[in-house]
C-alpha cells in the first residue's frame, strides 16, 4: 500500500475513505495475522506497507510493539490519528528501509508485493529480511495462486477492485498470481513455511514463515 510514488496522488483521495470501503473484506484475515504473530511468540513488529495502520492497531491493542512504514503521506496521517502512542509510523519505500539490519524479530506486509513491479517486489523482499532477524518470522497476507474453482472466482472478484487502482496496478496483479501467488513468489528466499491459510475462497493467503538465515 502506497509503496510507489506514481501512486501517492491515488492514495491522497483514497486515504480517507480507504477503511470503510476494505475492513469488511480484510478484517478476518488481519485477524489471522494478529493470532499468527502471537502464536510465534513476535513481540516487536515491523509492518511494511502499513497504509492507514488497521493492522498495526490490531497488534498494538494484542500488547505488540509496532512499527508502520508507508510511502503515502495521506495515508500514514489517517494511521496516526487512530492508533495509540504507542504505534510509531516512519515514511519510508519497502526497497530501501530506514532500519537497522536484523532489529525486528517479526516482519508483516500486507497485499504490497504483488502491486509493485516484479524487480521492485524482490528488492522489498530483500529489505524485509534484512531487517529480520535470524530465525524471525515473516507474515505475508496476499494472493494465492489460481488452484481450484473457487480461487478463480475469488481472484476474478479482487481482479475487478485492482482495476479501479489503474493499469499497471492490474497487469502487476495479473502477474503475481499467474505465477503461483504469494507462496511461489518466496520460493527463492532463505525462508521455512511454517503456517498458511487461505481465505476469500482461496484467493487471498496468510504465509507464516521463518528466516532460515
Amino acid at each position: 500500500m502506497g509503496e510507489s510514488t506514481g501512486r501517492i496522488d491515488f492514495y491522497a483521495m483514497a486515504a480517507p475513505f480507504y477503511d470503510f470501503l476494505t475492513a469488511p473484506f480484510l478484517k478476518a484475515s488481519r485477524r489471522g495475522i494478529v493470532r499468527a504473530a502471537k502464536a510465534q511468540q513476535c513481540w516487536r513488529i515491523l509492518d511494511v506497507a502499513c497504509g492507514t495502520g488497521e493492522l498495526a492497531r490490531m497488534l498494538a491493542k494484542a500488547g505488540i510493539e509496532v512499527n508502520g512504514v508507508d510511502l503515502s503521506p495521506a495515508m500514514l496521517a489517517v494511521a496516526r490519528r487512530k492508533s495509540p502512542p504507542t504505534v510509531a509510523y516512519f515514511r519510508g519505500n519497502a526497497e530501501n528501509l530506514p532500519f537497522e539490519s536484523a532489529c525486528f524479530d517479526c516482519v508483516t506486509i500486507s497485499l504490497a508485493l504483488h502491486e509493485m513491479p516484479h524487480k521492485m517486489s524482490i528488492g522489498a523482499a530483500g529489505e524485509i529480511l534484512r531487517v529480520l532477524s535470524p530465525g524471525g518470522k515473516l507474515v505475508v497476507f496476499d494472493y494465492a495462486s489460481l488452484h481450484n474453482r473457487g480461487s478463480a472466482v475469488g481472484l476474478a472478484l479482487m481482479g475487478l477492485v485492482e482495476k479501479i487502482a489503474g493499469g499497471e496496478h492490474f497487469r502487476n496483479f495479473v502477474r503475481f498470481t499467474r505465477n503461483g501467488g504469494i507462496e511461489q513468489f518466496l520460493e527463492p528466499f532463505q525462508l521455512k513455511t511454517i503456517n498458511s491459510r487461505l481465505s476469500f475462497m482461496g484467493a487471498l493467503q496468510v504465509v507464516t514463515m521463518e528466516k532460515l538465515r
